[in-house]
C-alpha cells in the first residue's frame, strides 16, 4: 500500500490533483477542502489510501494524517465506500465529525452528503469507540460530559453544540466544554448553552 506520496502538484482537477513524483504522475482524489489548500507548482505530501476494484485502481488523499485516519475508519462500516466517505470529509471537519459520533448527533450527521437515517446509526453503532484527534480525548471533569451520551440527551447536547458554532466558536472549543457540562434528565439546552458560555468565557 502507498502510505503518502510527497513531490509537485502538477495540475488540479474538479475531485483531484496530478501530483509529480520524479516524472510519475499520480492521480489522487482529494476532499473539497483540501483541493482548496494545494496550488499549482507547490510541494505537497499527501496521505494516501488505495482503493482496488474490478475495474480501477483510485488513490484517495488527504492532508492530514488525521483525516487519513476518520476515512479508513469510515470505510470499515457497511455501506459505506471511498467516495461517501471522502464526501463526509468534504463536508465536515473532522474533529466536528468525531464530536458529532460522541454525542450521538443524528441531526448533524444526516445531513452529511450520501448518509441517512440507517446508516447515520449504523455509524454510531460501528464507531462508537472510535478514538478522535489529539485533543477530544482528554479526561472530562466529574460528572460531565465523556462521550457517553444517554439517548435522550441527544438532542439537547447536539443543540448546545450547534448554538456554539453558529456563535463561532471552534470545535475543538465546543469539544472541551462540553466534556464539562453536567447533563441531567431535566437538562435544557438553553441553560446548557449560558453554562458553556460561562465556562469558555472563563478560559478566556
Amino acid at each position: 500500500m502507498i502510505g503518502f506520496i510527497t513531490g509537485r502538484v502538477d495540475h488540479i482537477g474538479t475531485n483531484f490533483c496530478l501530483v509529480d513524483t520524479q516524472g510519475v504522475g499520480y492521480r489522487i482524489f482529494l476532499n473539497t477542502g483540501d483541493l482548496s489548500r494545494i496550488q499549482v507548482d507547490q510541494k505537497v505530501k499527501i496521505y494516501t489510501y488505495l482503493s482496488v476494484r474490478e475495474d480501477a485502481l483510485q488513490l484517495f488523499g488527504f492532508l492530514s494524517y488525521d483525516a487519513y485516519s476518520l476515512f479508513t475508519q469510515l470505510i470499515t462500516v457497511s455501506g459505506i465506500g471511498p467516495k461517501v466517505a471522502q464526501g463526509i470529509l468534504s463536508a465536515a471537519k473532522v474533529d466536528a465529525f468525531y464530536l458529532a459520533v460522541k454525542s450521538r448527533d443524528l441531526k448533524f450527521l444526516t445531513k452529511l452528503p450520501g448518509i441517512g437515517k440507517k446508516t447515520a446509526e449504523r455509524l454510531l453503532l460501528e464507531l462508537k469507540d472510535m478514538t478522535g484527534p489529539e485533543g477530544l480525548e482528554e479526561e472530562g471533569t466529574a460528572g460531565g460530559f465523556d462521550g457517553d451520551v444517554p439517548e435522550d440527551d441527544t438532542t439537547t447536547l447536539g443543540a448546545v453544540a450547534e448554538g456554539l458554532s453558529y456563535l463561532g466558536y471552534t470545535q475543538g472549543e465546543i469539544a472541551q466544554v462540553l466534556k464539562k457540562l453536567k447533563v441531567t434528565a431535566d437538562s435544557r439546552a438553553e441553560d446548557l448553552l449560558k453554562e458553556a458560555l460561562r465556562l469558555l468565557a472563563r478560559r478566556s
